[in-house]
């Protein structure tokens, strides 16, 4: 990986950790406000958008480290091969732990699906608006 793909990747981590403090807050805010709704849940609920938010970051940020290593390195052709195959395991994983928190641990799993939607649309989000600005 060269030094200024190094120097860029803690920014892009950083972006993914935002959005994902920023759905954990606004969704937590929610479920306070609902509170009638989930008075006997709410530590269920806190559990849940937490695990959530860890099952969207910690794929996208293997996803990211795995491509940043190979931009400008390779040619565009087996880079977007990469991209493809690396994407795929990214799916891979969030299937797989999706899985296995649901069957493991006794979860609010809507709560844990909207809390990853969520910190998805989030990030393209915080990424647009950046983009409009201008990097």
């Amino acid at each position: 990986m060269t030094l200024s793909r190094v120097v860029l990747l803690p920014k892009y981590i950083q972006k993914m950790c935002q959005a994902g403090l920023i759905t954990f807050c606004g969704l937590l805010g929610l479920a306070v406000g609902l509170s009638g709704v989930f008075q006997n849940g709410q530590i269920g609920i806190i559990k849940s958008l937490a695990l959530g938010i860890v099952l969207w970051l910690f794929p996208n940020v293997y996803f990211l480290v795995k491509i940043m290593r190979h931009i400008g390195q390779v040619s565009g052709k087996r880079l977007l091969s990469i991209f493809y195959r690396e994407e795929l395991t990214k799916l891979l994983f969030s299937g797989v732990f999706f899985l296995m928190i649901i069957k493991v641990l006794s979860i609010n799993v809507p709560v844990l699906f909207l809390a990853y939607i969520v910190s998805q649309l989030l990030f393209w989000l915080l990424f647009i608006i950046k983009s409009e600005k201008g990097l």
